[in-house]
């Protein structure tokens, strides 16, 4: 079963929410966290584990996907508004089959929302619509690891880091499905509806630090079925963050890293990338 939906929600931060497990990530007398997350939960999902209080204790540093709070800019969200909306004249009519059009209409008309909402949308932009609209259903709008350590991060005057520039990190949401919509827009689609008892089996895996069972559940399928975005949305972006997390190493300092879970995990994950290295992994 393909479940692409799921996978990019282990990889993009579209909103400051996260829960995880946690590795130790250490050469010699150096080392740092890093914390997979969810980036979305429920308020059940809760609490965080202690280690992740341990780890920002300990932390003098933390490091996240992308600047926080530009996430959180007003300026910042209507580009990435902007960015997910066809400004050519372009129409997703136009990219997708009439049969896979009416069925987006169908789920709009479901949820009590306006036909023809998404006809000036990229793809990616009706991905994370319905990505919104769902989780507001369920109630998965609790604030996790990335918003909470960011603004504890704040009040403590501790230093804040990005792995990647905002405008970076824009592009790469704005880009996905460019190309290839009839299929990502379908797989989104089939994915909407099976939402719940997928995030329950993701969260449940990641929170007991079950990292094969969530491999299997989303990053096998995603390298199988969906290669362009596989590399692009995480083998490109895990290898453009190791430089950062190899000047880390070279530091006293100590540093808390919180990255989507998929990062994490996998052979081509940053822990894999770190044990080629040479670095010692701990889970913590």
């Amino acid at each position: 079963m393909k479940k692409l939906f799921f996978a990019l929600l282990l990889l993009i931060s579209t909103s400051a929410l996260a829960e995880t497990s946690l590795w130790k990530v250490s050469k010699g007398e150096n080392y740092f966290y890093i914390g997979g997350t969810v980036h979305l939960l429920s308020a059940k999902d809760m609490p965080f584990p202690e280690a992740f209080d341990h780890a920002y204790e300990d932390a003098d540093l933390l490091a996240f996907e992308t600047d926080m709070a530009e996430l959180e800019n007003p300026e910042i969200q209507f580009r990435l508004m902007s960015s997910l909306a066809y400004r050519d004249g372009t129409l997703l009519n136009q990219k997708i089959s009439p049969a896979l059009y009416q069925k987006l209409n169908d789920y709009l008309t479901s949820r009590g929302l306006v036909p023809n909402m998404f006809l000036s949308m990229k793809p990616a932009g009706v991905m994370i619509t319905m990505l919104t609209v769902e989780f507001q259903r369920l109630g998965i709008t609790q604030e996790g690891a990335d918003g909470a350590y960011y603004r504890r991060a704040r009040q403590d005057a501790k230093t804040v880091f990005s792995l990647e520039s905002i405008s970076s990190h824009l592009s790469f949401i704005a880009s996905m499905g460019e190309g290839n919509e009839e299929m990502f827009l379908q797989q989104t689609l089939d994915d909407v509806y099976q939402i719940e008892p997928m995030m329950a089996d993701i969260v449940r895996s990641w929170k007991t630090g079950d990292e094969k069972a969530l491999e299997e559940l989303v990053i096998e399928d995603m390298r199988e079925h969906y290669p362009v975005i596989y590399q692009s949305i995480l083998v490109d972006r895990n290898r453009n963050w190791m430089p950062h997390l190899k000047q880390m190493s070279r530091t006293p300092e100590v540093e808390f890293i919180l990255v989507g879970a998929a990062h994490v995990i996998g052979q081509d994950g940053l822990l894999s990338l770190l044990k080629q290295q040479g670095f010692t992994i701990q889970k913590m």
